[in-house]
């Protein structure tokens, strides 16, 4: 692996970062209010204690071949036929994700932002911003998620100042239902925080490989269930119970009632910053589709696996979709994503670990 392809670990830490914030961030409240109630929040914290043993699966799975992605090293440990199926089956995952977020980008900005612009322009201004971010492969997407994740700053800072009007008794009593509801949303709470997968792909451009790329892992879990859950509870404390059933995105809902001296509609500020979010996490998931493409035609250059990984997600996009689509698609994805960011690795790494295949790092 060349010196120049390489990204450090604050990189590797920031990519993942950005990766799992996303979409999520707007509906994620809501979503897990009408399964836990008002204990959504601990839904949260649940889902970042049970993502730490997949970041385990996928740092020892990734550490046995250091140089390769699972691209390259699931034809070693399955066989070339199912090896090359399993590939297939990613980068259609990876294409399925993006393609949620971009219709799931639209539907927010037609809705909050930009409500008579064609959803084709939104669509395709979106692709062509990651297709060009994707196209510097690792090193740009690692230097431009480690330069935009200061955004995320104001967002705290945002969220934050929300709470001057909360009332913290709309979240008591704790686990007043039992942790049956809990456990039962736990799995939603998982699936807004996927993006660990995308440390399958990066590994090999990794300068260090050890402890370091096992404490960015964990520091950008640490980070993103943090993040997730004070957006939850700053929006439990500042919706009674019963205004939550009649509230789509609470997070725009809460931040829209807000305004600074110089600030009228924060809300928008909000979501100008979240559109760069947003940018990342389809930029990760296009990156990994179109590395399977490239990888799998033999190809040197990424160029056209990149242009034809945009022009297809592109285009599935614009199949008209409404909120029944998207919930379609969405509970596929998330039971897909079960067996892509967990089980899958899972099972690559018993099997390597029985037939003792593993790849270690050569001289650069």
């Amino acid at each position: 692996m060349k010196t120049s392809k390489q990204i450090n670990s604050v990189q590797f830490l920031f990519i993942i970062f950005q990766t799992q914030v996303g979409v999520g961030i707007l509906s994620l409240p809501q979503t897990l209010h009408s399964t836990a109630g008002i204990d959504g929040w601990i839904v949260i914290i649940l889902a970042g204690v049970g993502f730490q043993a997949v970041i385990f699966v996928l740092y020892f799975l990734s550490k046995r071949f250091s140089t390769l992605s699972l691209y390259e090293y699931a034809p070693k440990i399955m066989g070339r036929l199912i090896g090359t199926i399993i590939s297939i089956g990613y980068i259609l995952f990876a294409g399925l994700t993006a393609i949620l977020v971009l219709q799931l980008f639209q539907i927010s900005v037609n809705t909050w932002i930009l409500p008579r612009t064609p959803s084709i322009i939104i669509l395709s201004l979106l692709s062509i911003s990651g297709a060009y971010l994707v196209s510097g492969r690792v090193k740009v997407l690692g230097r431009f998620n480690q330069f935009v994740t200061i955004l995320v700053v104001p967002l705290v800072v945002m969220i934050l100042v929300a709470l001057r009007y909360s009332d913290i008794r709309y979240i008591l009593p704790i686990a007043e239902n039992g942790l049956r509801p809990i456990l039962k949303a736990t799995p939603e709470g998982f699936f807004s925080m996927i993006g660990f997968e995308m440390a399958l792909f990066v590994f090999p451009y990794l300068q260090n490989k050890g402890k370091e790329a096992l404490f960015s892992l964990t520091l950008s879990n640490v980070a993103v269930t943090c993040f997730y859950c004070l957006i939850t509870i700053a929006t439990y404390v500042y919706f009674s119970p019963r205004q939550f059933e009649t509230i789509q995105d609470p997070t725009v809902y809460m931040l829209k009632g807000i305004s600074f001296l110089i600030i009228d509609r924060i809300d928008l500020l909000f979501l100008s910053i979240w559109t760069v979010s947003v940018l990342t996490s389809f930029g990760s998931y296009l990156y990994i589709s179109s590395e399977g493409v490239k990888i799998l035609t033999k190809r040197k250059r990424a160029t056209w696996p990149i242009i034809i990984t945009t022009f297809l997600i592109f285009t599935i996009s614009l199949v008209p979709h409404d909120k029944f689509t998207i919930d379609t698609l969405s509970n596929f994805h998330a039971t897909a994503s079960y067996f892509f960011v967990f089980g899958l690795p899972l099972l690559l790494l018993i099997i390597s670990t029985i037939r003792k295949t593993e790849l270690k790092d050569k001289p650069q």
